[in-house]
C-alpha cells in the first residue's frame, strides 16, 4: 500500500473538520510514540495500530483560535491537555509545546491526539 493511500484512508477515520495534508514519519524508536501516548493519556491500553499525519495549516490555526470549542462531539469524547505538564511530553515534544486535544470514540476502539502547534494528528485504534 503506498503513502498516498494509507493517507487517505486515514483521513477517512478522522472526525469531519480534521483536516490534514500528508503522512508523516517519526525519527523516534519504533512504539516509543505508540507507549508515550497510550500509557499516559489512555491509561495503558493496547493499540492494534497507530498512524501520524499531518495536520493542514488552516485546521491547525483554527484549532489553536478556538480551542476545544473546535471540535464537535459527534462519537467522539474529546478532552484538552498542556503538554507541558503530561508525562508523555518529555519523551515526544519540546518543552513549551503548548495545548493538545485527544478524543477517545464513543465505542472505545479508536482515539487520536491533535496537537495543532506541531500540526501533528496521531491516530490509533483497538481491535
Amino acid at each position: 500500500m503506498n503513502r498516498a493511500l494509507i493517507h487517505r484512508r486515514a483521513k477517512r477515520l478522522l472526525p469531519a473538520g480534521i483536516e490534514t495534508c500528508g503522512l508523516l514519519h517519526f525519527g523516534l524508536a519504533p512504539g516509543q510514540v505508540e507507549r508515550a501516548l497510550l500509557g499516559s493519556m489512555f491509561a495503558g491500553g493496547q493499540a492494534q495500530g497507530v498512524v501520524a499525519l499531518r495536520l493542514s495549516l488552516s485546521t491547525a490555526l483554527a484549532i489553536r483560535r478556538k480551542g476545544l470549542r473546535y471540535f464537535e462531539s459527534g462519537n467522539w469524547v474529546y478532552s484538552a491537555f498542556a503538554a507541558d505538564g503530561a508525562s508523555f511530553a518529555a519523551e515526544v515534544l519540546p518543552s513549551g509545546h503548548g495545548a493538545g486535544y485527544s478524543a477517545v470514540a464513543l465505542d472505545g476502539r479508536a482515539w487520536f491526539v491533535v496537537l495543532p502547534v506541531e500540526r501533528l494528528v496521531v491516530y490509533g485504534w483497538w481491535e
